[in-house]
């Protein structure tokens, strides 16, 4: 399973130039389309975030079984001149497990705030993250990738969940 977050298209350069060499390439709708391609050849489940002003130059890469759900950000940066404001993101994802019918819905949008001061524009929060990993479907013992760990906020997630989901911390599980 595998979550990417790509710089987003029309903004790499602008956002993530100073961070990485090849951000640029993500100003290329190629660089989303060979992306997208890797994620569906290599993972049984995953999820992509993008920009919503992307959306209909990304969303006809994905593969037809692919689904979108939303980000709703109750509290989100307001930008000079932008409005309305950028106020949901939209996640492109493949369903890696499904659930079985004594579990819990997952519903197809997650509403939490913005990561601040994370070091890092477009850090995800931790309740963002937990909602990737349920509507994915994974579970405790899968391998997952974060493809872009950025921040490293995903990966800190994706340990709490885990240590939530078995019931003790990780590194006491020897």
């Amino acid at each position: 399973m595998a979550y990417a977050d790509p710089p987003y298209f029309g903004t790499a350069a602008k956002f993530y130039g100073a961070h990485h060499p090849d951000a640029a390439n993500y100003d290329r709708l190629e660089t989303h389309a060979a992306l997208l391609d890797r994620l569906e050849a290599e993972f049984d489940g995953w999820a992509y975030s993008l920009g919503t002003p992307s959306l209909r130059d990304i969303l006809p890469l994905a593969p037809p079984h692919a689904r979108v759900g939303a980000w709703v950000k109750p509290f989100c940066s307001f930008k000079p001149n932008v409005n309305p404001a950028y106020a949901w993101e939209p996640v492109i994802y493949k369903i890696g497990r499904k659930r079985g019918r004594d579990q819990p819905t997952v519903r197809d949008f997650c509403s939490a705030e913005i990561a601040l001061k994370k070091g890092l524009t477009g850090a995800k929060p931790p309740a963002f993250c937990w909602w990737i990993f349920d509507l994915i479907g994974l579970e405790p013992d899968d391998e997952f990738v974060d493809i872009f760990p950025g921040s490293g906020s995903v990966q800190k997630a994706w340990t709490k969940y885990r240590e939530v989901m078995i019931g003790f911390p990780l590194g006491f599980a020897d």
